[in-house]
C-alpha cells in the first residue's frame, strides 16, 4: 500500500532520531506472574517526553505500516506529527480526526486562554 510506512523506512527514522530507543517490544508485569516480553518488531520508547510516569516512558509501536501510541497527550502529538512530516505522513486520531501544527497551534492558544481565565477575579465575567 502506497499510504503505508516501511518497517525498513521506520527503522531508519529510530536509528536518526537519538531520543528513540528501539526495543522490538516491552515487558508485561503482572503482580504474582513471571515478567514476560511482548515480541514486537519496530516498537521504541521515546526518552525526550518532558514528564515521565513511573518507569513508563511514552512509546510508538509498529505494526502493518502505521505508528501508534497510546493516550497521547499534546506532547507525544508534537513529536508524532515531527516524525510524520519527516516520513511523508499523516497523524490521525481514533475518531478519524487530522493533527498537525495548526492543532498544536490551537491547543496552546486554548491552554494561555485558560490560564488567562484562570487569573481573573472569580466575580468578572464578560
Amino acid at each position: 500500500d502506497v499510504n503505508k510506512i516501511s518497517r525498513k523506512e521506520w527503522l531508519a527514522y529510530i536509528h536518526s532520531d537519538e531520543e528513540l530507543e528501539l526495543t522490538n517490544g516491552y515487558e508485561s508485569k503482572i503482580p504474582g506472574i513471571e515478567n514476560t516480553f511482548q515480541n514486537i518488531p519496530g516498537f521504541c520508547n521515546w526518552s525526550g517526553h518532558s514528564i515521565m510516569k513511573g518507569d513508563s516512558q511514552p512509546w510508538f509501536d509498529y505494526r502493518d505500516g502505521y505508528i501508534s501510541a497510546k493516550n497521547p497527550d499534546d506532547e507525544v502529538i508534537r513529536k508524532m506529527i515531527n516524525i510524520a512530516e519527516t516520513l511523508n505522513a499523516k497523524v490521525q486520531g481514533d475518531d478519524g480526526e487530522f493533527y498537525d501544527e495548526t492543532y498544536l497551534s490551537n491547543q496552546k492558544e486554548n491552554t494561555t486562554q485558560t490560564h488567562n481565565l484562570k487569573r481573573k477575579a472569580w466575580w468578572k465575567f464578560w
